[in-house]
């Protein structure tokens, strides 16, 4: 069996490694419409051993390039909206499985997200599920996405009406905020919510990037917390 604290090292890491590769995705993405890179060699091989090679494809990476120089610098483009996607999938499961564990990193959201606990892990549960398990290219609900939460909120006997407000100033201010109202606002009525229902217009893009910010925020300041006490 794996030990607990491995196994919390491990996914608290996830929560951050895909907020790096959000970053570094944001980049990319904004380099691939801002510059030309279709004149580059397409040509990328990876080795994995002394007989094996695999070799991409440089007809799709070029058209991908391609397709990428046709978005204006505020839209957005296949490949940022992989990025984004996979990457708050990924923070948000991680953090849940996470939240699973009964130690200190859970006790600790629990001290500063304090009575909204149980909402803040409602939500990122509904995002991991809706991102989890979508096949609409306009991310639309289907019945195990939230039906799973309702019980649990209802089983709970709390409203169903979820809400996050979360200020940076107030119950995070060591990650110094650009501003005093800085931080996480999310409203979703689970009552209301049906199937084919659009994600994004529940939780929008902006609160998306706003929930993983405060997801690897808290893990950065619980690694703080706890590299103080050694």
């Amino acid at each position: 069996m794996i030990d607990e604290k491995i196994l919390l090292d491990d996914t608290l890491l996830l929560v951050e490694q895909n907020f790096y590769f959000l970053n570094m995705g944001e980049f990319l993405g904004m380099l691939s419409k801002t510059e030309d890179l279709t004149d580059r060699s397409m040509f990328v091989v990876k080795k994995f051993d002394s007989e094996n090679a695999y070799y991409f494809n440089a007809d799709i990476t070029y058209e991908l390039l391609k397709n990428a120089r046709e978005y204006q610098k505020d839209e957005l483009s296949l490949f940022e909206y992989f990025v984004e996607f996979n990457a708050f999938r990924g923070i948000c499961m991680a953090m849940v499985e996470a939240l699973r564990l009964e130690n200190g990193f859970k006790d600790y959201i629990k001290e500063r997200v304090g009575e909204q606990y149980e909402n803040f892990y409602d939500i990122l549960s509904f995002v991991r599920n809706v991102l989890s398990h979508n096949t609409h290219a306009e991310i639309r609900l289907n019945e195990k996405d939230f039906a799973g939460t309702l019980k649990r909120i209802r089983r709970m006997r709390r409203d169903e009406n979820v809400r996050l407000t979360f200020q940076y100033s107030k119950s995070l201010p060591e990650i110094s905020p650009p501003n005093s109202k800085y931080g996480v606002n999310i409203y979703i009525n689970f009552l209301s919510l049906k199937v084919g229902d659009e994600f994004l217009k529940i939780v929008k893009l902006w609160d998306l990037f706003m929930l993983s910010e405060l997801c690897f925020n808290l893990v950065m300041s619980f690694r703080t917390l706890q590299s103080k006490k050694h």
